[in-house]
């Protein structure tokens, strides 16, 4: 059984080797412009986070999302290996969906990289897909362009 709570600072140490982990895989996929490092860190500063923690308490999971007027941005999803595919990540969005319904704000929104085959993972959790650009903050490995997906959720 996971349980989502909100992040404490004890939970810092495993917070940080999910993050570690999901992050050097997607580095093996893309990496962001030199510019946007900071336009990034300062999203991750006003974003509230929450954890999914497993029956012995170890943290699995972790998101952060931002509330804006209009939605609820999530963002920084990530699980540890050794539980993904074990609905970590649906329990997680499906908490900050309910957090939304509270606030009676009606969406919740992600944007991920294509290439990373993330799309298709929202999509299954009940994402629709609801714009494709190409990525101004972010490159592939070998400087290509990479493809930047906006999803949404329903939160009611």
């Amino acid at each position: 059984m996971i349980a989502i709570r909100t992040y404490s600072p004890t939970d810092a140490e495993q917070v940080a080797l999910i993050m570690q982990s999901a992050t050097r895989e997607l580095r093996a996929i893309y990496v962001p412009k030199p510019a946007d490092k900071t336009e990034l860190r300062e999203q991750s500063i006003s974003a509230k986070r929450i954890v999914a923690v497993d029956n012995s308490g170890t943290v699995v999971g972790v998101a952060e999302f931002i509330i804006r007027t209009s939605e609820v941005y999530a963002q920084g999803i990530a699980v540890a290996a050794s539980h993904r595919r074990h609905r970590v990540a649906t329990a997680l969005l499906s908490h900050i969906a309910a957090l939304a319904a509270e606030l009676s704000i009606p969406e919740i929104q992600v944007t991920t990289i294509k290439e990373t085959g993330n799309v298709k993972i929202f999509k299954r959790m009940g994402f629709n897909m609801i714009e494709e650009r190409t990525s101004e903050r972010f490159l592939g490995l070998n400087e290509q362009p990479v493809t930047e997906v906006t999803l949404r959720l329903s939160a009611g």
